[in-house]
């Protein structure tokens, strides 16, 4: 089953192409459309008992991970997997499934409802064979508002919806997009894919399609798509507030976000969500790249009771909890890559500095790839041998560059300390 060949360092995994980690196989399951029904959540707690170690991470594209799962353990938790139609039909169909949805899409009576015109991407992508060869981390992300990024994160194409309106844009070209129906949108996705798989097939350092805008402009690829580019205002790009707690439009409430602590929870949390989720007459989750599960409830009472239980559990049941504006990779031991205890670290910043966090991004990377986040974070913290180096409003991939890092070598215990001392300069 796990021949070598499936356990490449480095690439995004997947079920079928798990990838061996610190702590075991890492195994990803993709949701379709951005949604995992309350069943499916239930086996993949299930599985993860049963045949990882219990713990489930929620990734920045919104996939549930199941770690710890061993080589003997693997083909029986892809088989409980497969009877909960959680498995697609191949790795490279797996592999190309990345697709993003707006998590208050169809809920959040200010979005539209994209989420059928991604699962409409999601066919395209296993139908045409050709799109298979797109790289494991291309994506395509669907918002329900003017605004492009999902959950502050940006994709390879990704479609924004404001109304009947929709719009396509290409990551690494804000000031660039193109109008198209609702009814085209499928056709420009195809396109603009093929468009950029032509390109990397000419041109090695086309990796992804920011590389794509960088070499070529995005005018162009557009117009080898056959779309007609139309001017974008450009804006100062801000992240959207999560959506935890309890969300609501006035008085009416649509759902209760609730999120995981850096992205990660245990098989037996994951199951008592879902039992209280199934007293409430739930049927479905939603995944966000923030690292929230949205519970789409329109009763206050039974949200309320909802987020006291997670509360309880330990869960992040309000959007002013600083740990949601925060990035954090599994680190060691988790990690081969990483030499610090990432998690721990990012806790024990938090207690030293609660208060003063709100506002303010942190990236905790157990290394220099920096895989919990790819933009930049207003505190970058870089593991190295052990300890950090600083990065102010940059990116773990800065820490090799001495002139970027602001503090380095920073000791684990001291991180508190030095966050702090950046914080009250800027208020200065």
């Amino acid at each position: 089953m796990t021949g070598a060949a499936h356990l490449r360092k480095g690439w995004c995994p997947g079920a079928l192409r798990p990838m061996r980690s610190g702590d075991g196989l890492l195994v990803r399951v993709r949701p379709r459309a951005g949604a995992f029904s309350l069943s499916a959540l239930h086996v993949i707690a299930n599985a993860a008992a049963r045949f990882g170690s219990g713990e489930i991470d929620l990734t920045n594209r919104g996939n549930l991970q199941l770690r710890g799962v061993s080589d003997d353990s693997y083909d029986a938790a892809i088989a409980a997997l497969r009877a909960a139609g959680l498995i697609d039909g191949s790795a490279q169909i797996e592999a190309v499934r990345n697709v993003v949805v707006d998590p208050l899409s169809g809920i959040d009576p200010a979005r539209s409802d994209v989420r059928a015109l991604a699962a409409a991407i999601e066919v395209i992508l296993v139908d045409d064979a050709r799109l298979w060869a797109l790289p494991g981390k291309f994506g395509v992300s669907f918002s329900g508002t003017s605004e492009p990024r999902v959950g502050g994160r940006a994709t390879d194409i990704m479609i924004a919806s404001d109304g009947d309106r929709f719009a396509v844009f290409l990551d690494g070209a804000a000031d660039v997009s193109c109008a198209v129906s609702e009814s085209d949108v499928p056709t420009a996705v195809r396109g603009l894919a093929l468009v950029f798989l032509d390109l990397a097939a000419n041109d090695p350092s086309v990796r992804r399609m920011r590389n794509a805008v960088a070499a070529r402009g995005a005018a162009a690829i557009f117009a080898a798509a056959e779309l007609r580019v139309t001017s974008s205002p450009v804006e100062a790009a801000i992240d959207p507030p999560p959506p935890g707690g309890l969300l609501s439009s006035g008085e009416h409430v649509f759902g209760v976000g609730i999120g995981l602590p850096f992205g990660r929870i245990v098989a037996d949390q994951l199951v008592r969500l879902c039992e209280d989720a199934a007293t409430a007459k739930l049927n479905n989750v939603f995944t966000s790249p923030q690292r929230i599960l949205i519970f789409p409830v329109n009763d206050r009472a039974r949200a309320k009771a909802l987020l006291e239980v997670a509360d309880d559990l330990g869960l992040i049941a309000s959007g002013r909890d600083v740990r949601l504006a925060m990035d954090v990779c599994p680190g060691s031991p988790g990690c081969k890559n990483a030499t610090t205890d990432t998690r721990g670290d990012a806790q024990r910043l938090v207690d030293a500095l609660n208060g003063s966090l709100s506002g303010y991004t942190v990236h905790v990377s157990g290394c220099e790839k920096g895989c919990a986040r790819r933009s930049s974070a207003d505190f970058t913290l870089v593991a190295r041998e052990g300890r950090y180096d600083l990065i102010r409003n940059g990116t773990p991939q800065l820490a090799g560059l001495g002139a970027f890092v602001a503090l380095a070598e920073v000791e684990p215990g001291d991180i508190g300390n030095a966050v702090s001392r950046f914080i009250m300069e800027s208020a200065s």
